[in-house]
């Protein structure tokens, strides 16, 4: 796939469909083993795609444009992983309040990356309050490394607009 949307729409996909049919449980019956396929070549394609990405990065072929795609393919990667393991989390008594399904992990993923937090989701047992703290520091790593590499975007646009500015007014 060629551009940057279409490779981040792949990813979304993938990585949703993975996160939503992965077995968390023994697979044991025919369609257990149905979903586990899917789901493992969902991850199969979102692993494919982030390692072009980092293949890519280390190659040279790093743009800015594609270091935000980089970026973009860890958020969804990260996003679903924390997801996933709050699930897990969940399965075990006393370490969340309100979270009881995939798509609760994901809204508590989401809130928590976004710094809402709500309070209708939260962290109960250590385990669990100990994995959201992991979360906030991803959270403050990435956040500032996206705002590095976009202000490093930006005054890279900016630079050759002010040479030129300088130099049409001292002729």
């Amino acid at each position: 796939m060629r551009g940057p949307v279409p490779r981040a729409l792949v990813t979304v996909v993938a990585g949703g469909v993975g996160y939503y049919l992965v077995p968390l449980r023994v697979v044991s019956a025919a369609a257990d083993w149905l979903q586990a396929g899917v789901a493992v070549v969902a991850f199969g394609v979102l692993v494919a795609s982030f390692r072009r990405q980092l293949r890519r990065q280390l190659h040279g072929e790093g743009t800015p444009e594609m270091r935000l795609e980089t970026l973009l393919h860890l958020l969804i990667v990260t996003v679903l992983g924390f997801s996933l393991g709050y699930v897990v989390l969940a399965g075990h008594e006393g370490q969340f309040a309100g979270l009881t399904t995939r798509t609760d992990a994901l809204y508590f993923t989401l809130t928590t990356l976004a710094t809402v937090g709500y309070g209708d989701v939260h962290p109960v047992g250590q385990a669990a309050r100990i994995t959201v703290s992991g979360q906030i520091l991803f959270n403050l790593i990435y956040v500032g490394a996206a705002v590095a590499m976009i202000g490093g975007a930006v005054q890279r646009r900016l630079a050759p607009d002010r040479v030129t500015q300088h130099v049409d007014r001292n002729p």
